[in-house]
């Protein structure tokens, strides 16, 4: 078996680290998906941080087309938007649900907002200045 065949296989099976992207060798699809089954229950990501773990930077409403058009079974309601938020409607069905799906894994809202420092993943590592300066 050939190296890129193993590390598509680690990819799926969530065996690699967090800050590495999905295979090249994958559509965009397969990527998006491999990058989105790696979030672990409790964190979430942004759609932004999807697709640079896909090796599709810049590409997050593509993430979105894929999630939307998917219809196999990937933990979805884990992707959120780079502000914190639940991208559906407020008040629909979909946001109902994707915030019921969150609040089981143990994550708290805050008004309409979820802290990405406390559950986002990958975790973003803070500068020294970060760390001296923060209030």
């Amino acid at each position: 078996m050939g190296k890129r065949t193993q590390r598509a296989k680690q990819c799926a099976a969530n065996a690699v680290s967090p800050t590495e992207t999905v295979t090249p060798q994958l559509s965009a699809e397969e990527r998006i998906l491999a990058a989105v089954a790696r979030i672990p229950r409790g964190r979430v990501c942004t759609y932004g941080g999807v697709a640079h773990l896909a090796g599709l930077p810049r590409r997050a409403r593509l993430v979105g087309t894929v999630l939307r058009k998917t219809t196999r079974r990937v933990p979805w309601f884990r992707v959120i938007n780079a502000g914190g938020t639940i991208s559906f409607p407020k008040g629909s069905a979909a946001y109902a649900r994707q915030r019921r799906h969150l609040e089981a894994e143990g994550i708290v809202f805050s008004g309409e907002r979820i802290d990405l420092d406390k559950y986002g993943w990958p975790e973003r590592v803070r500068s020294l200045d970060e760390y001296l300066w923060a209030f």
